[in-house]
């Protein structure tokens, strides 16, 4: 991680991302399952959800000076795949996007089956 990317207010993940970390991840579950784990813990977090898009398959996310959109693509209908997009808000980030994404991650491993990173490139 370089200077600059640690001073970014945001950070993304998708599946052939330059840091193994962002890099899109794959559960084996559906789209039901994996939306209530997901919400499960963004009542952990103490954020609220904004909006939950069914059709398109995507929350919006908002705590205290940030907010995450998630997006879950249900690849077939055992696997899932999630994709974060994170955006604190201030001046610089100092790291807080990728931790939040990667303690996200966590937290989705210990709760559902992973079965991969960066699956379907």
């Amino acid at each position: 991680m370089g200077f600059f990317s640690f001073l970014n207010n945001t950070a993304e993940t998708k599946e052939l991302h330059s840091d193994a970390e962002l890099r899109s991840r794959y559960y084996k579950t559906n789209y039901p399952k994996a939306k209530a784990v997901v919400l499960e813990h963004v009542n952990d977090l103490k954020a609220s959800v904004r909006n939950i898009d069914d059709e398109h398959k995507e929350l919006f996310i908002q705590g205290d000076r940030y907010h995450i959109i998630v997006s879950l693509v249900q690849v077939n209908p055992i696997e899932t795949s999630i994709d974060f997009k994170v955006e604190v808000y201030g001046l610089a980030g100092f790291g807080r996007p990728k931790k939040k994404i990667v303690e996200f991650y966590q937290y989705l491993d210990q709760n559902l089956s992973f079965k991969g990173v960066g699956l379907h490139p």
